[in-house]
């Protein structure tokens, strides 16, 4: 019982385009939680008018990781501010497993132990395939998936065009696979064996691994 009252707290691991976006989302809303998302993160600090900036941009767009203390740097912020009773949406971090290490020891510090690690699985194809064709709106910045051979798309929400990231070329796609095989299944690893992991099958529809994420989480 005294586990159940403790905010619950949350890691969001699947390799890119596996739907963690839209499944943090869910999570978020439906728990009342603080969404930290570190890939916004970096994205927003991309463009602002530094050099360090300007820097990180060109490695986002070439599939390269940022250095592990600039999301540490963003994120310990926000959690620093966060209040006690409310539950943290982690989308995006850990990526390493010195990163998965520091943040238990952070969140214990905090005690937050009542973690749980949601691994949203989706073959290395599938991955490359969604990616190649995901597209996000210019105006509103939500993203969907269009068909390939289409160059331009209109935003269903807004009526805006549909660009591709820039880090959503064949070769930074690549290079972002083959980083989760070396880097995030250590991640797994440790999760899995502190008994914190929860594994969910990717290739349903998003309303299917919605409820068996939270069908998991209620267990």
């Amino acid at each position: 019982m005294e586990e159940q009252k403790k905010p619950l707290n949350i890691v969001l691991l699947g390799i890119s385009g596996s739907g963690k976006g839209t499944q943090a989302k869910v999570l978020y809303e439906k728990y009342n939680l603080e969404y930290i998302g570190t890939g916004n993160l970096l994205r927003e600090f991309s463009n602002e008018d530094n050099v360090a900036a300007k820097r990180l941009k060109k490695e986002l767009a070439e599939g390269r990781l940022a250095p592990t203390w600039l999301p540490f740097y963003l994120w310990m912020d926000k959690l620093a501010h966060v209040s006690e009773d409310k539950g943290v949406l982690f989308d995006g971090s850990p990526r390493k497993l010195s990163e998965a290490q520091l943040l238990t020891d952070v969140l214990d510090w905090y005690q937050r132990d009542n973690l749980k690690a949601i691994l949203i699985e989706i073959s290395e194809e599938e991955s490359f395939k969604r990616l190649i064709n995901r597209r996000t709106c210019g105006k509103c910045k939500k993203s969907a998936y269009v068909e390939k051979e289409k160059e331009e798309a209109i935003c269903d929400y807004c009526g805006g065009l549909m660009d591709i990231r820039p880090e959503d070329n064949p070769e930074s796609i690549k290079t972002r696979i083959k980083w989760f095989k070396e880097e995030v299944s250590q991640v797994i690893q440790f999760f899995e064996k502190h008994g914190k992991l929860i594994r969910i099958n990717g290739n349903q529809p998003i309303v299917k691994v919605s409820e068996d994420i939270i069908r998991a989480l209620e267990q």
